[in-house]
């Protein structure tokens, strides 16, 4: 006999891409350097083909659209342009998981945004705004919906305190073979700063992580960071 009394109920959404403005809270993971791709100025860091020196992060969602994963790289030896910018959205992200406000200079904000460690960015979860971009897929030729993060949500936006939104917005649409694709105003994370609270779980098998002076320094971690 099956006895299937003890497995979760079906939950609706979900599946597919998050749509457009959706908020989300994201989990973040930098991903090892491939063979052959490893950088020199620390073990979790890629060499581009240009000398340029980078972190290959995977986002997971969390909550309703849980297991959709977001990719994208941050530019942090070389490029001192695109360096700046991967330190706007990742200071974002600090600050969006730690609870710590963007204009908050306080001494303990100020110690909330120090880490010890490049791989401290390992299970930190912060929440974000996504965006949606058609891609053209290098495997197989075929278009898809693919996800972007569009801005990091801070203490100081409204949405904040509230955490997920699943927007209405239809998905783009896909477009015929031969045809080109539909332009999309989507960017990338890194256009644009962001933030994230320190209530991620810990590596396995690491100590636990001492909590940041600066760690919700406007007040009690919101409701969504403790689902």
């Amino acid at each position: 006999m099956l006895d299937f009394n003890d497995a979760e109920t079906q939950k609706e959404g979900g599946t597919g891409p998050i749509p457009e403005d959706s908020i989300v809270p994201l989990k973040m993971t930098i991903r090892p350097p491939k063979a052959g791709k490893e950088g020199s100025t620390h073990i979790a860091f890629c060499r581009s083909g240009k000398g340029n020196e980078y972190i290959d992060v995977e986002f997971e969602a969390l909550g309703s659209f849980a297991g959709r994963k977001i990719w994208q790289n941050f530019t942090l030896v070389g490029s001192e342009t695109a360096a700046k910018i991967s330190m706007r959205t990742l200071r974002a992200i600090v600050e969006s998981a730690r609870g710590i406000s963007p204009s908050d200079a306080s001494p303990q904000a100020t110690a909330g945004r120090q880490l010890s460690d490049w791989l401290d960015f390992n299970d930190m979860t912060f929440l974000a705004k996504v965006g949606t971009v058609v891609e053209q897929s290098q495997k197989d030729g075929n278009y898809y919906v693919n996800n972007t993060i569009k801005r990091i949500i801070t203490p100081d936006d409204a949405e904040y305190s509230a955490g997920e939104f699943i927007s209405d917005k239809p998905l783009p649409p896909i477009p015929i073979p031969g045809e080109a694709p539909p332009v999309s105003t989507a960017r990338p994370a890194a256009a644009a700063p962001t933030s994230a609270p320190a209530w991620g779980a810990q590596k396995p098998g690491a100590a636990p992580a001492q909590q940041p002076a600066g760690a919700n320094s406007k007040g009690p971690v919101p409701a969504w960071a403790t689902r």
